[in-house]
């Protein structure tokens, strides 16, 4: 090799590992805490039922029109009626939460139906089930915004209450994940 292609070479590797620290520190941001399955259907171009599939990784939570919703990113693939994959889907995702439910080991959640618009196309989302176990690994985590969530969720809470338990059980694993 020639120092022109060695510089080439290492000029190539020094961008690499760059952006792959980029992608590491962007990750690092935003830990999931929670996460769900989403899937969804449109009709595409040729007519047929075209379908998107995602991991959610839920971030945080809001009250939005009188309702507690999951704010997450989804990550998957938007494809056609024939299977061709139309886009990679990278997004952030608001869906409203239907109910929860939580002990001091676990959290289940369902999210509700919703619609969003995902790389140009109207998407209809399917109702899912979001959660986290706090026995997942080594040891478990977050178990006194678990314990927390499952004595207010005992009571009738108001949904602020509501939003504000789920978001210290997120950040509860996600001070625990950065530990690490």
């Amino acid at each position: 090799m020639n120092r022109r292609s060695v510089a080439i070479l290492a000029a190539v590797a020094a961008i690499v590992c760059l952006c792959a620290s980029g992608v590491l520190a962007q990750d690092n941001e935003e830990v999931a805490a929670i996460t769900a399955r989403v899937h969804g259907t449109f009709v595409d171009k040729a007519g047929g039922l075209g379908v998107l599939s995602a991991d959610m990784s839920i971030i945080r939570f809001e009250v939005r029109n009188g309702t507690v919703t999951a704010i997450g990113r989804i990550e998957g693939a938007l494809a056609d009626s024939t299977g061709d994959v139309l886009g990679k889907v990278k997004k952030e995702l608001a869906l409203p939460v239907a109910g929860v439910a939580s002990t001091c080991n676990q959290l289940r959640m369902d999210l509700a139906a919703t619609d969003a618009d995902i790389l140009d196309t109207p998407v209809h989302f399917d109702r899912e089930v979001a959660g986290f176990d706090s026995r997942d690994g080594a040891r478990p985590k977050a178990l006194g915004a678990l314990c927390a969530a499952a004595r207010l969720l005992q009571e009738k809470p108001a949904v602020d209450s509501v939003a504000r338990a789920l978001n210290d059980i997120a950040i509860a694993v996600k001070n625990e994940a950065t530990r690490r």
